[in-house]
């Protein structure tokens, strides 16, 4: 049996040192290399088409009120006041289908739930809500929200499926859009 001597207390000093300064490199090492749980910004987009869709169906929409103040103005003869509700209503009406079928900002849509985005984004873990990312680094993450936010609308059975319809398919051209509505 050969019987290995003892190294010196004064030599396993060093290696006693660098012990620990290897642990400490590796768990630096480890927190600057992202992997599978670590990510970045989380980033909530949505379709606009859809948040036009929910919007034109809610109770936030004026329409009908506005129709209604056409109708008063008519009865009352007031024409002037007509031809400025039929000019809103033309502008409104191309607004919104342009938001509903092309790609085209809703934010003044969303002002009318603006107050409830906040919950959207905890609810969902992003960090911001946007409408479109044009390009995010590897480790953002992009997280479709539209089903939150058209949520906040209140959707109908028939315009949720409206929305799942819509969203099969790519956004119109603009100007395809505004040939089919000047017709």
């Amino acid at each position: 049996m050969s019987h290995r001597p003892r190294p010196h207390p004064q030599c396993l000093l060093p290696v006693i040192m660098t012990v620990p300064a290897l642990v400490v490199a590796c768990s630096v090492i480890a927190t600057d290399s992202p992997d599978e749980t670590s990510h970045g910004p989380r980033i909530g987009t949505y379709d606009n088409r859809a948040i036009a869709v929910a919007f034109a169906a809610s109770r936030f929409n004026d329409m009908s009120e506005r129709m209604g103040e056409y109708e008063k103005a008519k009865a009352a003869g007031d024409a002037a006041r007509m031809k400025e509700l039929e000019a809103w209503g033309q502008a409104r009406q191309r607004r919104l289908h342009r938001q509903g079928f092309g790609r085209v900002p809703v934010d003044d849509l969303l002002e009318h739930v603006e107050d409830q985005l906040a919950n959207v984004a905890r609810q969902t873990g992003v960090d911001a809500i946007t409408w479109h990312c044009a390009y995010a680094r590897p480790d953002v993450v992009t997280v479709d929200v539209t089903s939150e936010i058209v949520a906040l609308f209140d959707p109908s059975a028939k315009t949720l499926r409206t929305i799942r319809q819509l969203r099969g398919r790519e956004p119109l051209d603009l100007d395809e859009i505004d040939r089919h509505h000047d017709h």
